[in-house]
Parts: C-alpha cells; sequence; structure tokens
C-alpha cells in the first residue's frame, strides 16, 4: 500500500468512525471523543530512515487495545454518575417516598433503608427539613444527610444552647453506615417592630417576625387584648424573640421572651420569667409578667378561637331556622370548618355529645361557678370527665344541628345563667404576682429583654439583639 492509498484508507476510517458518533451522539460524553479517535482499531507509527527520492514504505506497528470505539462509548455511558439532589421533608411523608424524591430507585436499598429506625425518625415531625443525598444513575444511594427534627435542650437550661441532632447515611462494601451526630446550636435574641394597617399577621409579616412568634405575642396578650374585633390601625407592637442557629443560619424560632403592644392608645407590656423556684417554698412560677412583676395571666381567654366574625351577638333576634323570636343567650362566631376550638379556661368536661338545636357540643365547666358551651361542632377533641387547660382544643369547628353557614355558637355561663360572652374579662381575675423572694431573680433574669424593649422604636427592621444593644450609648 502506498503512502497516499493509506491516508485514503485513514480518511475513510476516521470519517465511519464519524458517522457512527453522530448516529450514537447521546451515548458518547462531552470531552472523550477526541480519546476516542486516538484509541481507534490500531495505533501506528512511520517509520523513516532518511531523506530518499522516492516514498519509503511505510512500517506498520499494530498494538491491540482493549474494545472498539463503540464498545467504549458503551461502558462510557453504563458508568457510574453521581447526582446530587435534595428533597423538603412532608407531613404525609415515609421512609421510602422520601427517598423515591431524592431519585433512589433500587428496590433492594429501598427496603433495607425503609427498615432503619433512624431514618423513620427523619421523616417524622418538623416538615420542611432539607435532606440532601448522593445517587448513582443506576437509583442507588451513596450517601445521605440531614436534620433529625426537633431542637433538645442541653443541661445548662432551656434559655441556653441546644442540641441539633443530624443523620448522615452511607453505602459501604458490608452495608449500611448509619450515624447519629448532635451539635450544639446558640440562642440568639433577636428584635422586630411593626404598626397595624389592615392586620395584625400582615403587620408582622411586613416586619420579619416570624408566625410562630405572631401567634405567641397573642397568646400573651389575649386575656387584655381582643385581637379578634379591637385591633385599628396605628396600633403597633414591638417584640424580642429567641432564634437558634448555627453557622448563621438560623434553625429554629424559640420563645418571645419580651413583647410590647400599643392597642387604641393603652400600652401593654410583657417578659418571659423562667423561675427556677430556687427559692425556700416557693413553688416554681414560669410564665409571662408585666415588667414590674405583676402577673398577666387572667382565668379566662376572651375568645376560643383564633380570629372569628360575630353574625349574631346576645340579645333579642329571629331565629334563622326556626324563624320564631328569641333571646340569643350567646354569640354565633363565624369561622371555616374545622378551626381548632379551645376551652378558655381550666375546668372539667361534663358533656361532649349531640344536642337539638346545637349539633355537636361540648361544656366545660370551670372552677368558681363558671361554665362555657361551644356548639355547632365537626370533631370532639376531648371525652366527658377529662381535666382541660386554659387554651386546650376540645373539639373542631363545625356546621352541624340548627346551624345556617359554619360557625362556633359560644356561651359563658355564671352559677348557671348565661352571661353576655364579651363581658368575660369583667369575671376573670389576675394572676399571682411573682413572689417576693423571686423578684432579685426576676428582675436580673430579665434584665436585658427589659432593656431592649425599652430602646426598640416602632417599624425598625428585624436584627440582632445583641447588634440592637450595640447601638446604644456607653457609659462610665
Amino acid at each position: 500500500m502506498s503512502f497516499v492509498e493509506f491516508k485514503q484508507s485513514a480518511a475513510q476510517g476516521a470519517q465511519s468512525l464519524a458517522g457512527w458518533m453522530h448516529q450514537h451522539h447521546k451515548r458518547v460524553l462531552a470531552g472523550v471523543g477526541s480519546g476516542l479517535l486516538l484509541t481507534s482499531a490500531a495505533a501506528f507509527a512511520l517509520a523513516y530512515e532518511g531523506p530518499q527520492a522516492h516514498p519509503p514504505a511505510p512500517t506498520w506497528v499494530s498494538v491491540a487495545v482493549a474494545s472498539t470505539a463503540p464498545q467504549q462509548a458503551d461502558e462510557l455511558s453504563n458508568a457510574d454518575q453521581v447526582v446530587y439532589t435534595t428533597a423538603h421533608v412532608r407531613a404525609s411523608d415515609t421512609v421510602e417516598s422520601l427517598l423515591r424524591r431524592l431519585q433512589v430507585t433500587d428496590p433492594q436499598q429501598l427496603r433495607q433503608l425503609s427498615a432503619q429506625a433512624d431514618l423513620r425518625a427523619l421523616v417524622t415531625g418538623d416538615p420542611g427539613r432539607v435532606v440532601a443525598a448522593q445517587v448513582s444513575n443506576l437509583g442507588e444511594l451513596q450517601s445521605l444527610h440531614g436534620r433529625l427534627p426537633g431542637l433538645k435542650p442541653v443541661a445548662e437550661g432551656a434559655q441556653k444552647a441546644r442540641q441539633l441532632r443530624e443523620l448522615t447515611v452511607k453505602a459501604t462494601p458490608t452495608g449500611w453506615d448509619v450515624r447519629p451526630q448532635s451539635r450544639l446550636v446558640q440562642p440568639v435574641l433577636r428584635v422586630a417592630s411593626g404598626t397595624v394597617k389592615s392586620s395584625f399577621f400582615a403587620a408582622a409579616d411586613e416586619a420579619g417576625m416570624p408566625r410562630n412568634v405572631a401567634s405567641q405575642l397573642i397568646d400573651v396578650f389575649d386575656t387584655q387584648i381582643n385581637f379578634r374585633r379591637n385591633l385599628r390601625p396605628g396600633d403597633r407592637f414591638n417584640v424580642v424573640y429567641r432564634v437558634y442557629q448555627a453557622q448563621g443560619q438560623t434553625l429554629a424560632d424559640g420563645r418571645l421572651v419580651s413583647a410590647e403592644f400599643v392597642n387604641q392608645g393603652h400600652d401593654y407590656k410583657a417578659v418571659w420569667f423562667d423561675a427556677k423556684g430556687d427559692a425556700k417554698g416557693v413553688a416554681k412560677v414560669s410564665g409571662y409578667y408585666a415588667p414590674n412583676g405583676d402577673s398577666l395571666s387572667r382565668a379566662f381567654l376572651l375568645s376560643p378561637l383564633p380570629y372569628d366574625r360575630i353574625t349574631s351577638g346576645w340579645g333579642w333576634r329571629e331565629n334563622p331556622v326556626m324563624h320564631f323570636h328569641e333571646f340569643h343567650k350567646g354569640i354565633d362566631l363565624a369561622i371555616p370548618v374545622g378551626t381548632p376550638v379551645k376551652t378558655i379556661a381550666d375546668g372539667r368536661v361534663v358533656y361532649a355529645g349531640w344536642g337539638t338545636g346545637y349539633g355537636k357540643y361540648v361544656k366545660v365547666d370551670h372552677p368558681g361557678g363558671f361554665a362555657t358551651i361551644y356548639a355547632h361542632l365537626s370533631a370532639f377533641k376531648v371525652h366527658v370527665g377529662e381535666s382541660v387547660k386554659q387554651g386546650e382544643v376540645v373539639a373542631l369547628s363545625g356546621n352541624t344541628g340548627w346551624s345556617t353557614g359554619p360557625h362556633v355558637y359560644f356561651q359563658f355561663f355564671v352559677h348557671g345563667t348565661p352571661v353576655n360572652p364579651l363581658d368575660i374579662a369583667h369575671y376573670s381575675p389576675k394572676g399571682t404576682a411573682v413572689p417576693a423572694a423571686l423578684k432579685p431573680e426576676f428582675l436580673a433574669q430579665t434584665a436585658e429583654p427589659r432593656h431592649l424593649l425599652a430602646v426598640l422604636d416602632g417599624g425598625s427592621p428585624v436584627v440582632d439583639a445583641a447588634a440592637q444593644a450595640a447601638k446604644e450609648p456607653q457609659h462610665g
């Protein structure tokens, strides 16, 4: 074969290979085409003895290779490729459903991992946590990492560091390396301020305050402020609350530690006191207090619902179902079906069943000769004879009995006589102030939250409490 013939043969071979690669381009990984060309059917070298008048006969050196170009492409196509993927834990998740969203499809692995107790713990509680995984292109899990639910308090107490639990899973030649690990997460105080324009929750969102903290604020002042009916544009609030962080990332919202709410010109303040009960003969009295130590607790909440709208008040009216004139001995609170209904005070459930007109209803007796009824319910959460605490969910709202739409019929009784529920505050005595023996502990523990509350000016963006304190002038 002449050199010219060799060149023509090589060109035809290259053209043939290029045609095959074009036909099977999806099987050829980016960046390896040139490598395949260099390792086609054989390697060659031309040996020259020096300049001559006629072209020398080429010397062929044949080198066998392990596979042809198409075979190499198949092998590269089937080689393990790692996919990095993440998924959020859902409330309805099982281990298998979470793994499938992480692209794990190997049936044997799905069975093995579903039997792991630590992985089952990973999909319980605290939905929204991120789980990261490395998975092969064959659907086999190589590794997984995620945060287990909850932040466990450590020995120092609820106000100190908390323990974050994480789970790491790795595939090994002999099985699975499953390792729960713990590390400390530090508490950080944050502050926020806002002004009500349309609704409290809209103002809280605008201020960057977590919904969990906003709900706590309502609970703190719920015996003093009717958040469902008495808020006005221009009402304002300042809050100091705790979050738990690791490497600058907020992992969980904590307790509201101090708050101020100005409602229609009336100023309400609260601080959290975690009493240790160290003083001899003094019981633990943890709770929210006014900055001077007066109790904020009351015997009764002002409403059994998180929000409501009165559609029929106390007094004479025409019955909307039977169309006769009657005295309405309670109030109708419009609310969507399935809303949690809370008892307004400690007590004992004396009835949970069906009543003509009432539909499904719950009656709770409270100390001091008081009682409440919650009617037109869809489901019960308590049973007769059960003791309940203030704010405990006793039922879900509904539309049962003589009802023209989803609502709760709420009644309040004093020694068996129905009283207008809007007058509950008049029957609600104050709780006990901080005992004198614990007053020094109270003042010391609440000093920073009280100071931060005092220096806040409404409308400030959310900031770290330490940064806010650093802005204050230093004396001495």
